[in-house]
């Protein structure tokens, strides 16, 4: 599965990551580095394995150890109607 970010979330990155505005529901999320990295590779063209893939190499892990990370960080982008699947 692919995942894609809503085109009308605003995104300000800052020095401890990112700040996320959904002018939907009229919130603000406040994303670490890691979570500002993987926010970027949910660009509607990259799968959830290469992104695991990705976010490891940057973070010198194993697929294994970082995946369910990614997992729990889509999985709350997704509850918080902030990305889509394709």
């Amino acid at each position: 599965m692919i995942p894609e970010r809503r085109d009308d979330v605003i995104c300000r990155e800052e020095e401890f990551g990112a700040i996320i505005f959904d002018p939907l529901a009229g919130r603000m999320h406040r994303l670490n580095v890691s979570g500002f990295d993987i926010w970027n590779l949910c660009d509607g063209n990259t799968d959830v394995d290469t992104i695991a893939e990705k976010m490891a190499e940057k973070e010198g892990e194993d697929v294994e150890q970082v995946k369910p990370a990614v997992d729990t960080f889509l999985k709350d982008m997704e509850e918080r109607k902030l990305i889509r699947w394709h």
